[in-house]
């Protein structure tokens, strides 16, 4: 995966976990037999299910088809990147101002280009923002405000994420994170300093068809098309430098394989485990699904049984 896109994963979903708000979801359609997004990993003792989440959602992602609702229900412990329902507001706004701006004296125009300035300060002019106001920003929180942006303006809502959708429905389920808000930050803020105009100018790129790029999103997680998904989250191929090349091989250390540790420990226990984590974690050459593979679980994804319930869902 392009490590800027991933990077850029991660700083939406940072910034979802500050925006999350209650939703109402409504009903659409998932066709009996296809493909889902979710996988049954089976240990000759145990199994479990990993779904790949999206963030951001709307109305078109639920109800969720039985054959999820089920194996959910069976489940006796949530397993997901953070619980952002136990998240201090505070104290990760707090976490986001030390680490994602600049201090007194420097700011972003000091580290991006004059060609990306002048990017920056058309298409925030577009949403009647002066860029002189996002100055103090560093560009991995900045480029992740302007993904976010044309986003929120459209309705998408961080409250219709899949993530919270599960973790309102965990009722007296036992929640595990796997990560917390200020370990993400954390992580964010080590981007060098050298591919900082290149992450805000990916984001300005990407943000000119970002409806086009939701709606093959979407598309691609209802029809459970993983080969299309990791695509789509992969960016443009370009082809990236050593200190990208680093920063992504980091990124995958760190996150992906412990995020298959947890996995695999609820293959060797009793537990019932339903694993709920980004898309990005679940699909590619990379993801969870193939690295349990390549530990010799069997993995099957799973498909829709029968039609979602046309009825509303409150969450």
């Amino acid at each position: 995966m392009n490590s800027l896109r991933r990077l850029r994963l991660i700083a939406v979903a940072v910034l979802c976990t500050l925006a999350a708000l209650p939703a109402l979801a409504q009903s659409s359609a998932y066709q009996p037999g296809s493909p889902l997004l979710m996988w049954k990993i089976s240990s000759e003792s145990n199994s479990a299910y990993v779904l790949g989440s999206i963030h951001l959602g709307d109305k078109s992602l639920y109800p969720m088809p039985a054959t999820i609702q089920d194996a959910f229900q069976s489940a006796d412990l949530l397993i997901v990147e953070v619980d952002i329902r136990n998240v201090d507001v505070k104290q990760m706004q707090m976490a986001m101002l030390q680490s994602g701006t600049y201090p007194p004296g420097d700011d972003l125009f000091k580290h991006i280009s004059p060609e990306t300035r002048t990017r920056l300060t058309s298409y925030l002019g577009s949403f009647g923002m002066p860029a002189e106001g996002f100055s103090r920003m560093r560009a991995w929180m900045l480029g992740a405000t302007i993904e976010m942006l044309p986003m929120l303006k459209a309705g998408l809502n961080p409250g219709e994420g899949i993530d919270l959708y599960f973790l309102n429905k965990a009722g007296e389920k036992r929640v595990e994170q796997l990560e917390d808000a200020e370990w993400q930050i954390k992580l964010l803020s080590q981007m060098p300093e050298s591919i900082s105009d290149a992450w805000l100018s990916h984001a300005l790129d990407e943000s000119a068809d970002w409806e086009d790029h939701w709606e093959k999103l979407a598309t691609s997680w209802r029809q459970g098309d993983a080969a299309a998904l990791d695509q789509l989250l992969s960016g443009d191929g370009r082809k990236e430098g050593p200190e990208e090349q680093a920063f992504d091989r980091k990124l995958r250390e760190e996150r992906n394989p412990p995020m298959a540790d947890r996995l695999e420990k609820c293959l060797h226990s009793t537990d019932s485990c339903f694993m709920v984590v980004g898309a990005a974690h679940v699909v590619g050459t990379e993801g969870i699904v193939k690295l349990m593979q390549k530990r010799g679980y069997r993995v099957e994804q799973t498909k829709v049984e029968t039609s979602a319930p046309d009825v509303a869902v409150r969450r």
